[in-house]
This record gives structure tokens, C-alpha cells and sequence, in this order.
């Protein structure tokens, strides 16, 4: 998919479904337009909160990623909070990458990166309740330790309230998660005590802010009359029923136009600017209804709450969606039936224009680990199903040729397909214009792995199924079939023999003196015996031929179509290649075997079982006649 006209830029990010995630989605698409070039954008997703085996899988995200081939990559190094994550990029990126590298949101000795200044971003904030609300008992609800971000905003929070002469209460740091679950907590630890209530806290994030805020309003605190609350990072529409917050807007879209000129430049004239690179960016104060200074605009609060509604609603109908989709695909058996189960349920994704499923692999046998390989089995083009193209091709191309737009930038969405420690491939998805991926993409994207482990256990069943099958119906120890196996196997054939009135030939042999073999040389002397029967019929049976060693020393090869002729030519090749067989051998003792044959030719209503029984009445009578010192008879039937 590495189209030669066209520069192709790599994005590494944690996927948390945020105001963040979604500005820098549609400030890549914008400038992926402005200066015609190609955006993969390789998702992992994983949360510090809910760590599990799923998160090693995904990892496996920086093993896969063809970077090699990419003209530069920008990376959000913070993004990615689970353990071992953070660590597999930065070896992904000294080990493998020698494009520009450009980091988003991170202030990074390693690499040219663009962030919010943190030593000064929520200053303004803290300014703003200090000198305009003349506050004093100001706290501050930070992030869990080791988090960058959380860890800057409040050393700056501390500066601000230190170059004010204003000392931190002594309840006045808390320490959160940078999510909505620790607001229980952060209310006991800055309201336990009455006499201590602070005026106002400043909060890390804005989640850490709304859940505080809900935590409060029930126990009857107002906000802002009676304590000020704070946040931090902007994010629309987050608690639609609390008071609109303040907070500080970083600037995501200034963020990635910067990194996008940076490797504009880059490209035309092989040039960048000297390390370190550092561009650091001021947030915005934005005034809400959580410190009393803003109200707002009823007709922007009922966009917001119509926008809201609309979400929810969508919401709601892309559970549905899946939760069928999810029933559909756990019942396919193979992946022609999921490849049709992707078809029908394609306007489930309706803001998805191109799909593309590949495994790893190839066409005959799809891997559960990641190979040099891939397969592509399924595809959808400009909302169009473009059936099976079961094309194999260098998975370090991401994509077949098939997939090119020579005409068009794209920006593509890359995810791994896993289950419970198999990998078993990834979808690569191009969203309509002005349309992201929501947190229905991660689930579609378990469904289909899901089914994949499905289809790839059903095939494990069915090759134990078929391996213990063939054991059932093989000789272990010459690899003929035996008689059970001689039946299976001519029972498909043989109605059309019998219509044609056919002629079939059953050649028996027995191996002569294995009583004497295994009372002289043992029985593992025998054992060799009978295997060397089984080597030369194999070697001189027709390819149509059915041979089975049916107990002991007796063996039974039909020939479909044989005459007497056809029967007795057989055997002359056997008793050669067995004689060639003993010559490299070279034992102390020969072996040696007898032979005989039915032929006949069939009618309608002609069993196969009827001509065994035929078969091995003329074979006991042939027996019967060299233990008499006679010569063995055929049977024919005419």
C-alpha cells in the first residue's frame, strides 16, 4: 500500500476514545490532504486501571508495525500507561527506525516533540482564583505517581501558590487516577474535616474534576457558591449535568500541524531542524460555570445536550448492531462464512469506506502467530464488498496493491485481530471523510477475533477429528488402511462401478512362514516383515488402487477397473519389488509372501462387503491348496 508518489507517516497511540484522540484524527486528515501524504495510524488499546493478558497481545502491536518502510512517525509516548507498552515502543524505535521520529503531547529528550508547557499552563488557572476570586485555601487533586503530565501541573500548581505566598493547606494534595473512579475518595480525603474545606481545588484532568464535582453535589456541596472546582485538558460535553467547567485547553490541532510541517520540511529537502527540537505550547484558560464566572449560552447548552442526546442514542444503536453482529460471527465455521457475515452486516460500520481483513499466513493455512506473510480474505471498497481476494502478500506491505489510491491520501487505521495469546492477523480500516474511529471499532475488532478463535479451534477439531479417523481405519504398522479403511474407502466409488457394470479385481497376499520368523528371529523380526509387504505394495499399487492389510499376514489391494490381466500384472511387480526390497535389505532371513486374486466384473446391487467375502473364500482356498503342496487357483468371475 506504500504508494511510491506518496510519503507515508506513521502514528503510535494508545487509544483512550478522548478529546485528544479525536483532535488529532481530524487534524491528521486535514493535513494529510494539505501536503499529500499517506497517515497509518497504529492502534493499541489498554488502560492502566484494567491490565490483563489482552494488553501483552496488544503490544505486539510494535513487533508488527512495518516501520521500516515508513517516512516518519510521530509517537505519543504518554499514551500509553500500561506497563511494558511505553518501554516496546522506545526498543521498537532504537532498534528498527531510522526515518524522523516526532513526538505529540511529550516533552522528550529523545526526540523533536511538540507539547503543552505544563511548567506553566495551568498557572494562568490558578492566577485566575487567586488575584480574580482572592482565594486562598487552594487544593490540588494530582494524577497516580509516574505520571508526567500529572506530576508538571502540579509542581506548577505549587510554584503559582508559592509565588503568591499562599502556603498548601494540609490536606491539600490528593493524588487520583486521571479517571473517573476516584472521586469517592478525593471528596473523604479534602472534606473530612469542616474546618479544613478548601475554597477551590484544582484538578489534574477534566475527569478527575467531574467525578469529584458529582461526589459533592450529593452531599450537598455547591458549586461554584460554596468550593470552586477546576480541570484541566478541555473536553466537551464531559459532564453535561454539572456545571460547565474551567479548565485549560491544550492546543491538539497546533500540535499536529506542527509535526506535519516539521516532516514536510524534512521531505523536501531532506533537512530538519538541529535536535533537541522542542516546541512548547501555551494552553487556553477557558472560563466555565465551575468557578461562577461563565454561564452557559442556552442555545449552546441545548447543542450540547441535542449533541449529547445524538451520541447516546448512536450509542445505543451501535451496541445493538454489534451485539447481533457479535451472534452472527461466533456462529461462522470457516471464513467463507465469515467472509459472508462481514458482507451482510456491513452497514453496521457506516462510517467505515474501506475494510480490509488480513491474516497471517497464507491462502492454504492461516497462522495463529505473525509471519513474513499475510492474506487478504476479506475486502470492502467505497462501501462496496469486493468478495474473497485470497491474495498472499509481503505483510510488510501492510497491504496489497489492490488497495492503492494513487489519486487520494489516505489515512488508515491499523488494528491487530487477537485472542487469548494467538494472533491471528488485522483489519485495516479508512473511515469516511470527518468520521473517526468510536469505541464500537475495539469491539468489532474482538468480535471478529473472537471468531477467528472459533473458526481456528473448530479447524483443530476437525484435524484430531480426521487424524483419529484415519487411525481408525490405518494399519499402525505397515500405514496400509485396514479393513474397516479398504470399506470406507471403496464405498464411494463403488456405485458407479456397479452402474457401469465395471470390472474390479481384489489381489490377496499373505506373508509366508511369520510364524517361523517370529519363533526364529523374534517378533520384532516379523514386525519387519509384514512393513516390507506394506513398502512394496505401496510401490507398485495404481494410484486408484485400495490396500489394506486386513489382520496378521493377509493384505488386500482392490484394483477398480482390473481384469484378471490387470490382477496378475500386479502381482508380478510386487513379487519383483519385494525381491529387490530383500536384495537391500540384505537379512539374515527372506521375505516372502503368497498370492492370489478375484476378479469380476459388477452389477447393479453389488456390495463391497459381498466381494471381501468372495475375496476371502477364494484367498483361504488358495491357502488350503499350498498347504496341500498345490498350487494356487484365481477366482475368476466372468
Amino acid at each position: 500500500m506504500f504508494f511510491p508518489g506518496r510519503k507515508t507517516i506513521g502514528l503510535f497511540i494508545n487509544k483512550d476514545f478522548d478529546y485528544f484522540d479525536s483532535s488529532v484524527f481530524h487534524a491528521l486528515e486535514r493535513e494529510s490532504r494539505r501536503l499529500n501524504v499517506d497517515v497509518v495510524v497504529f492502534l493499541v488499546v489498554g488502560h492502566r486501571l484494567n491490565r490483563n493478558v489482552y494488553d501483552e497481545q496488544e503490544r505486539q502491536m510494535f513487533a508488527f508495525a512495518p516501520v521500516e518502510r515508513l517516512d516518519g512517525i510521530m509517537i505519543v509516548p504518554d499514551s500509553f500507561e500500561v506497563g511494558g507498552n511505553r518501554e516496546a515502543l522506545y526498543d521498537m524505535l532504537r532498534e528498527r527506525v531510522t526515518c524522523p521520529v516526532f513526538a505529540l503531547r511529550n516533552q522528550n529528550d529523545l526526540y523533536p516533540c511538540v507539547y503543552t508547557d505544563e511548567s506553566e499552563a495551568i498557572r494562568p488557572l490558578v492566577r485566575h482564583l487567586i488575584e480574580d476570586h482572592g482565594l486562598r485555601r487552594i487544593c490540588f487533586q494530582g494524577g497516580f505517581p509516574g505520571h508526567a503530565d500529572a506530576e508538571a501541573r502540579l509542581a506548577a500548581f505549587r510554584a503559582e501558590m508559592a509565588a503568591h505566598g499562599l502556603p498548601i493547606p494540609e490536606n491539600g494534595i490528593f493524588r487520583g487516577d486521571m479517571w473517573i473512579y476516584s472521586g469517592e475518595e478525593a471528596y473523604a480525603h479534602f472534606f473530612s474535616d469542616p474546618a479544613a474545606r478548601p475554597e477551590a481545588i484544582v484538578c489534574a484532568n477534566d475527569f478527575m474534576a467531574v467525578s469529584l464535582m458529582r461526589v459533592m453535589e450529593r452531599n450537598g456541596i455547591r458549586i461554584p457558591e460554596d468550593v470552586i472546582v477546576t480541570g484541566f485538558d478541555h473536553m466537551p460535553g464531559l459532564g453535561i449535568d454539572e456545571p460547565g467547567l474551567t479548565t485549560i485547553q491544550p492546543d491538539y490541532n497546533e500540535m499536529v500541524v506542527r509535526a506535519m510541517d516539521y516532516f514536510d520540511r524534512y521531505f523536501r529537502d531532506g533537512t530538519a531542524p538541529e535536535a533537541p527540537y522542542r516546541v512548547p505550547l501555551k494552553g487556553k484558560l477557558i472560563l466555565g460555570e465551575s468557578c461562577g464566572c461563565e454561564r452557559r449560552d442556552p442555545k449552546v447548552s441545548r447543542g450540547v445536550v441535542r449533541d449529547t442526546v445524538r451520541e447516546l442514542e448512536e450509542k445505543k444503536a451501535r451496541e445493538t448492531t454489534m451485539s447481533y453482529f457479535g451472534i452472527e460471527v461466533s456462529a461462522c465455521d470457516s471464513l467463507k462464512d465469515l467472509h459472508a457475515a462481514l458482507a451482510r452486516r456491513q452497514n453496521d460500520l457506516p462510517m467505515v469506506r474501506d475494510l480490509y481483513l488480513c491474516l497471517f499466513g497464507d491462502t492454504d493455512e492461516p497462522a495463529t502467530e505473525m509471519t513474513d506473510t499475510a492474506c487478504l480474505v476479506h475486502a470492502m471498497r467505497d462501501h462496496e464488498d469486493c468478495g474473497m481476494p485470497m491474495i498472499t502478500f509481503d505483510r510488510s506491505h501492510l497491504l496489497p496493491p489492490m488497495a492503492e489510491r494513487p489519486g487520494e491520501p489516505q489515512l488508515l487505521f491499523v488494528k491487530l485481530l487477537h485472542q487469548q495469546g494467538s494472533n491471528y492477523g488485522y483489519a485495516v480500516f479508512h473511515y469516511e471523510s470527518g468520521r473517526i474511529p468510536t469505541r464500537s471499532f475495539t469491539l468489532w475488532n474482538v468480535l471478529v477475533s473472537g471468531a477467528l478463535q472459533n473458526i481456528h479451534k473448530r479447524r483443530e477439531l476437525m484435524a484430531l477429528y480426521e487424524e483419529r479417523r484415519l487411525s481408525s481405519i490405518t494399519d499402525p504398522l505397515t500405514g496400509l488402511l485396514n479393513r474397516r479403511g479398504l470399506q470406507e474407502k471403496a464405498e464411494p466409488i463403488w456405485p458407479s462401478l456397479c452402474a457401469r457394470g465395471a470390472h474390479a479385481a481384489f489381489v490377496f497376499l499373505d506373508m509366508d512362514g511369520l510364524k517361523r520368523v517370529n519363533d526364529s528371529y523374534g517378533h520384532a523380526a516379523g514386525d519387519f516383515g509384514l512393513r516390507l509387504i506394506g513398502r512394496a505394495v505401496q510401490n507398485t499399487a495404481p494410484g486408484n488402487a485400495i490396500a489394506a492389510r486386513i489382520g496378521g499376514d493377509e493384505f488386500i489391494i482392490l484394483l477398480p477397473g482390473a481384469t484378471a490381466l490387470g490382477a496378475k500384472s500386479f502381482i508380478s511387480a510386487f513379487t519383483r519389488d519385494l525381491e529387490r526390497l530383500n536384495r537391500e535389505e540384505n537379512r539374515t532371513f527372506s521375505v516372502n509372501a503368497s498370492a492370489g486374486f478375484y476378479a469380476c466384473r459388477l452389477d447393479p446391487g453389488v456390495t463391497v462387503e459381498s466381494c471381501l467375502r468372495q475375496s476371502d473364500a477364494a484367498m483361504y482356498e488358495a491357502k488350503a491348496k499350498r498347504r496341500q503342496g498345490k498350487n494356487a487357483v484365481p477366482a475368476e468371475k466372468g
